[in-house]
């Protein structure tokens, strides 16, 4: 297979939304980024795969938690 290299030019916008970004902190960030979690969630019914995924988490959290203590 050969391997293409495509090279995209950013527009301004482009540049400003990472500016945009980039001027807010981390915490800010994540924020935003569960808002557009929870929104995905309930605008594609995906609230039972969303608990399944809590559950499992919480799961390997104890795990790791269990084996620093």
């Amino acid at each position: 297979m050969e391997k293409v290299i495509r090279t995209i030019k950013r527009s301004q916008s482009d540049d400003e939304d990472i500016n945009f970004w980039r001027g807010k902190t981390a915490d800010e960030r994540l924020d935003a980024l569960q808002v557009l979690r929870e929104q995905y969630i309930a605008l594609f019914n995906k609230q039972q795969e969303d608990n399944e995924s809590r559950k499992a988490l919480r799961r390997v959290y104890r795990v790791i938690k269990q084996a620093r203590s």
